[in-house]
């Protein structure tokens, strides 16, 4: 009866072993099914960010070639008018705006520059003193009244965001709406409403109602809408500078976008194989 019972006892154990060992593997199965899943969403998430960055990229080439094209009837606005593509089974949207039509950072005077950061909405007791910390970033702690930043100058647009006392979310509204490539201007046939706001006193509701009206009017042949505001605001024409941002955002089935913000200068001296130089380069991705 004893050895009965130590070989039914020695038995147990071992079936509790089995089944101990039986749990760790499936314990160990489950953490590597898990670990599989997990990669597999990254690889696919990875796959549809590469897929979507390319169509993007599309978006930018396609926007040059239009750009550079020899017919007018082809020829896309640069006005920040939209255009729309496929690119396989994604959805590209194109906007271009000419650089002219944004305030140049080291070119434009003090005045200029409070009055755009009043168009941003930008509290007006703060303006003066967000102004002044812009006018004096690079040159010294000195005030000039003609230009901003006589002496050496933004380098980048990526600077705004080291200016002591300007706050990020300032520097996110400001950003779109200036340059650093662009003549005296700002040329007002492809200035957003918030730099015609700056530019003419109109009110915001008047400044978009004119931008909606040069992106609505006929590139090739059509007039430009009456400035409204100050009429003594500069209006050129539409031809473009040859230096333009160029936004192209690639929208996939399952709503994943990448958005490639691209400023460029296109290239047309003899014998330069490029279509185009780039100036800056961004590229964002939202789900």
């Amino acid at each position: 009866m004893k050895a009965h019972g130590r070989v039914g006892g020695q038995r147990g154990i071992a079936l509790l072993v089995v089944l101990w060992g039986c749990t760790l593997a499936a314990i160990t199965l489950g953490a590597l099914a898990s670990g599989a899943k997990v990669e597999g969403i990254q690889a696919r998430g990875q796959y549809l960010q590469t897929r979507g960055f390319y169509a993007a990229e599309a978006g930018i080439e396609q926007a040059v070639f239009r750009l550079r094209a020899q017919a007018a009837s082809q020829r896309w606005a640069v006005d920040g008018r939209t255009y729309r593509l496929r690119e396989g089974d994604a959805t590209v949207s194109v906007t271009v705006t000419d650089e002219d039509g944004k305030l140049n950072l080291n070119k434009a005077s003090p005045a200029q520059l409070g009055a755009l950061l009043e168009a941003l909405g930008v509290d007006a007791g703060q303006v003066p003193r967000l102004r002044d910390a812009i006018v004096r970033w690079g040159s010294g702690g000195e005030r000039y009244s003609d230009s901003l930043l006589a002496k050496g100058g933004f380098t980048s647009l990526e600077e705004l965001r080291r200016v002591p006392g300007l706050p990020g979310d300032v520097v996110d509204r400001l950003e779109p709406a200036v340059t650093l490539w662009s003549g005296s201007g700002p040329n007002l046939a492809h200035a957003p409403a918030v730099v015609v706001v700056a530019m003419t006193g109109a009110g915001r509701a008047a400044a978009e109602a004119y931008v909606t009206d040069v992106r609505a009017m006929d590139p090739e042949h059509g007039g430009l809408p009456a400035v409204p505001g100050n009429v003594g605001a500069s209006q050129s024409f539409v031809q473009g500078s040859g230096t333009v941002t160029i936004v192209s955002t690639a929208t996939l089935s399952d709503a994943l976008a990448v958005s490639i913000r691209a400023t460029v200068t296109l290239q047309n001296a003899p014998g330069d194989p490029r279509a185009y130089r780039v100036l800056r380069w961004t590229s964002v991705t939202s789900s």
